[in-house]
């Protein structure tokens, strides 16, 4: 027999599936409102999916690739200091799943001895979160560069989410560029990743740095 709790987790599980798989659905319509209103919605059930079960990491994984997807689906609804936000929500969850520490222990020689997440899906290994976290880095240098400014807003964003005050916006980008192209030259080699995945992220970076450039020509 399942317990009060656990017909509560998979209530609240499966609630949360379906709002991810509504969101996909407007997409696949090309509804990027009714899109966001669904991940909005599977935000909330995920929070309370974690609030049930605070120590599986799947929730934490699955709010980063809710708020990666909402990023995007923020810019392409006319809001895009708003899907900046989201990224680095996205980031902040990723970075607190990185099987490397902040880069304190070196990929190669976690993949191997890392557990995978599962939690109630699919297993997701250390190579596929450090990837997420590369492309959820590089996402947020592209929402930087396109939208964002030096102004109070970003003051607030960066106490916000513990970065470092004094970090200028280009600053932030080039960093940005820098850890995603460095992990994915990483993944290159030691996990399945390949040089058209590193190629793809040095696009994005340079799609990055060119909408800064051309927003704040000269300095």
């Amino acid at each position: 027999m399942v317990s009060r709790d656990g017909a509560k987790i998979v209530k609240l599980r499966l609630k949360a599936q379906e709002h991810v798989q509504a969101a996909e659905d407007r997409v696949a319509m090309n509804d990027r409102k009714g899109a966001l209103a669904e991940n909005q919605s599977a935000v909330q059930a995920t929070l309370r999916l974690r609030k049930a079960e605070p120590d599986n990491p799947r929730h934490d994984a699955v709010l980063a690739s809710l708020f990666y997807n909402q990023a995007l689906l923020w810019e392409e609804n006319g809001d895009g200091l708003r899907g900046v936000t989201a990224a680095r929500q996205s980031v902040g969850l990723y970075e607190s799943l990185d099987p490397t520490r902040g880069g304190q222990l070196l990929l190669a020689d976690v993949l191997d001895v890392t557990p995978p997440i599962t939690g109630g899906g699919s297993p997701i290994d250390a190579a596929r979160l450090f990837a997420f976290l590369a492309d959820a880095r590089s996402r947020l240098a592209c929402l930087l560069g396109a939208h964002a400014s030096p102004d109070r807003h970003r003051d607030r964003e960066l106490k916000r989410f513990d970065r470092d005050p004094s970090l200028t916006l280009r600053h932030e980008i080039n960093v940005l560029d820098q850890q995603s192209y460095f992990a994915y030259r990483d993944l290159v080699a030691c996990s399945r990743a390949t040089e058209d995945d590193k190629n793809r992220i040095l696009l994005q970076n340079g799609e990055a740095l060119g909408n800064y450039h051309a927003r704040f020509q000269g300095e």
